[in-house]
């Protein structure tokens, strides 16, 4: 406990608290434009069919079969942005807005908030040149990464919370703002939305934290370490695009396990994730239990690659 007080003390820094308030703007920012195009498109479902002058037919039953059928498309246009609207309006709601929170920080914009922190934090030892300080404070190196590991996700958290908090102070006045109807959703149903997201994600932040904590060790400079946790991420992304290799690749764990939607299903009015669109809609994902069991390897993998690494490593240069 000591080693991970003085780990958290050292993340007390600028770049830290800078993260971090990015990842709040961030998801009040996202907040707006969804709510934005959600109102957009209740305005735009709202048009009439077109004139018989207009369809450059005569008054008659061919003209009225015509507009009909313009009802129907602009009856289900409207029944479809007012679901959209619902929804977003259920996920700026105080308490299942933890959901939206968890979601953005289990996929991209946590990767490189992740990126970010692990390359001062991890990175930074080796280009501050106070590795072998710390070493002579605690000369058990595996100490040193699993406080390391802990303190990264604990500011991962700290980022989905704070992403939380604004989201709830600023979710009902966007709603009412942008005159989004009434989800009519209960407290508790809210609470169990949010707490499922929020459970699943906290794995999923230590996994991206034991990624940041492999490339550091590996790079040994914060340059080095930002830029290969998120090309890392990245490739894996990349790798889940591939015929035949896609189900069982990490992204496609991570996928599962969070139960985000298939490729561009995930892609709505105000999105829960930015990680899905980027994997082939090909096949159902892997249920909860195989991205369980698959971000569980994925974190020990990294964890303890690190570890071996590290234990062999020079440091007296």
């Amino acid at each position: 406990m000591r080693q991970i007080r003085a780990e958290l003390a050292t993340l007390n820094r600028p770049l830290t608290w800078a993260v971090i308030a990015a990842a709040g703007v961030f998801c009040v920012l996202l907040a707006i434009g969804g709510a934005s195009n959600a109102r957009q498109g209740m305005l735009g479902s709202g048009r009439q069919p077109a004139s018989c002058a207009v369809l450059k037919l005569q008054a008659g039953p061919d003209c009225d079969h015509v507009q009909a059928v313009q009802r129907e498309r602009m009856a289900a246009e409207r029944a479809n942005s007012t679901a959209e609207a619902t929804a977003t309006a259920a996920q700026l709601d105080p308490v299942a807005a933890g959901a939206e929170a968890a979601g953005l920080m289990a996929s991209l914009p946590g990767v490189i908030a992740l990126a970010l922190l692990a390359g001062g934090h991890v990175g930074g030892e080796w280009s501050g040149r106070t590795l072998k300080n710390l070493l002579i404070q605690n000369g058990r190196r595996w100490r040193i990464l699993a406080a390391k590991l802990v303190s990264l996700w604990l500011a991962a958290v700290a980022a989905t919370c704070v992403c939380w908090a604004c989201l709830a102070v600023a979710g009902p006045v966007i709603r009412r703002a942008d005159h989004l109807p009434d989800p009519h959703q209960s407290t508790g149903a809210a609470l169990a939305w949010a707490s499922s997201h929020i459970g699943r994600s906290l794995l999923v932040l230590a996994a991206f934290a034991a990624i940041g904590l492999l490339a550091g060790v590996i790079t040994r400079g914060t340059i080095g370490t930002a830029a290969a946790t998120t090309g890392a991420v990245i490739a894996m992304l990349i790798a889940a695009t591939l015929p035949g290799l896609g189900r069982w690749t990490p992204a496609t764990w991570v996928q599962g396990w969070m139960g985000f939607a298939v490729g561009q299903g995930s892609v709505t009015t105000l999105p829960d994730n930015f990680w899905s669109r980027f994997i082939s809609s090909g096949g159902a994902p892997p249920s909860h239990e195989v991205g369980l069991v698959g971000v569980l390897a994925l974190l020990f993998t990294c964890a303890l690659t690190s570890m071996w690494v590290f234990q062999r490593m020079d440091v007296t240069g």
